[in-house]
């Protein structure tokens, strides 16, 4: 009876019930309060793996759109996948792929976790993992993370998790240490990590280099025309959340490109996309500038769904981390700009650096400031169209060789294995 009433919020957009709601105590019923009996895993690949992804919410941002390659990949190799999150504006392109999906609020509409209803969530993710029949359970996040470990503990599946940046608190670190198999997305934050005492494998994110790849001129044109871009503009786009140092970043990108303007290039147009807690102090920045001039020259867009589209209507792209693959795999002249400082041109002498940074994201040696930025900016926009050519041809090869989705869902689905193997081994020696 539970796993039909269950089965009831699937695929369905609605709110988790309340302490008080008669349907949440249906919904719990003979959900244990502390760990089971060991389940049954699946032993090898011979047998299709049901995995559970957990995150926050399903917003537009590098994690979420990395989540979902990796979901199309597992599906593609024959895993079942099972969602659980908030909603959000990348929710239909998840179940666009015929993935089961269970709603629930792990954050509020202030992106700060729900702590009120916690007790409740870890019971509903143990009834989902039950009825789903789940081998594993893989988060992303920390508001939804805290509570997936839990719940996967109490159930006894194997729980992994995978480290995407340096913004995770030391007191949820710690929880990681409690049987979790770890990945991490770059060198830095594997180096980050076994700082902390935690051993992680290194997964690079993934890119479907079919889905990012450049438009026809043709195309390219067209686009520009809907957005009302000259056809002859130099265009820079700058891609990222508006929050915390990315919106600092977006602010110097519209003071500096109304600077080139009157002094360098009266041409330039600038495309934002993205959202965060800054969005407002943004738009209102941009309109400032606009007003400035008869022919608006910032084009801010807001978070969009479909990048490739606006990477191909650029010239010239500042981002960092999975932007940056993006970008790349765009055939696009990419000046690296991330959390942590300004990385430069990304051309194959630095791809190293790139890597083992994030892009600036999770390392880096040369601090943010104007100057550095309008400076690496103004290079980048020197180069001739030889330089050009064999900097994107370069990027898109890079991508290629070492970040295609196929390789790392392979290198995820094996550390899927090992996490089942090692979940299984250590329910024998229970015993």
């Amino acid at each position: 009876m539970q796993s039909n009433k269950l089965g009831l919020y699937k695929n369905k957009i609605r709110s988790v019930p309340t302490h008080n709601s008669a349907e949440s105590s249906v919904q719990i019923r003979n959900v244990p309060a502390g760990p089971l009996s060991p389940t049954t895993l699946s032993p090898s690949r011979a047998i299709p793996l049901r995995i559970l992804m957990v995150i926050d919410q399903f917003n537009i941002g590098g994690t979420e759109t990395y989540t979902l390659s990796l979901t199309r990949e597992l599906l593609k190799k024959g895993a079942t996948v099972v969602l659980v999150g908030k909603k959000g504006k990348l929710l239909g392109h998840f179940l666009g792929l015929g993935c089961s999906y269970y709603e629930l609020d792990f954050v509020l509409d202030t992106y700060e976790p729900d702590s009120q209803n916690r007790e409740l969530y870890i019971k509903f993710l143990q009834s989902i993992i039950a009825a789903e029949r789940i081998d594993l359970v893989h988060g992303h996040q920390i508001p939804s993370g805290s509570i997936a470990i839990t719940a996967a503990d109490w159930m006894n599946v194997p729980f992994v998790f995978t480290v995407h940046g340096t913004y995770y608190d030391p007191e949820f670190l710690q929880l990681l240490h409690k049987s979790t198999t770890v990945t991490c997305v770059s060198p830095s934050i594997q180096r980050l990590l076994a700082s902390k005492g935690l051993d992680s494998t290194l997964i690079p994110n993934g890119i479907d280099v079919m889905e990012y790849q450049p438009y026809s001129t043709f195309y390219r044109r067209h686009l520009r025309h809907k957005l009302a871009i000259p056809q002859y503009a130099t265009v820079i786009l700058y891609a990222g959340r508006l929050s915390w140092e990315k919106a600092d970043i977006c602010e110097y990108m519209i003071h500096i490109t109304s600077a080139l303007r009157y002094t360098n290039d009266p041409n330039v147009h600038l495309i934002i996309t993205g959202g965060g807690s800054k969005q407002e102090s943004i738009i209102k920045l941009v309109n400032n500038h606009r007003k400035l001039t008869d022919h608006p020259f910032i084009h801010y867009v807001g978070e969009v769904t479909d990048m490739c589209a606006y990477y191909c209507i650029s010239d010239y792209i500042i981002g960092t981390g999975r932007i940056a693959l993006e970008a790349m795999a765009c055939e696009r002249p990419l000046l690296a700009v991330g959390t942590l400082g300004v990385l430069g041109l990304v051309k194959p002498e630095l791809y190293e650096k790139a890597w083992d940074s994030w892009f600036g994201d999770h390392d880096c040696p040369q601090i943010l400031s104007g100057t550095v930025l309008a400076n690496q900016l103004k290079s980048m926009l020197s180069l001739n169209q030889q330089q050009r050519l064999d900097t994107v041809n370069a990027g898109r090869r890079f991508v290629m060789d070492h970040f295609h989705i196929s390789q790392t869902t392979e290198k995820q689905l094996s550390l899927y294995d090992q996490a089942i193997q090692s979940k299984s081994a250590r329910n024998i020696n229970f015993i």
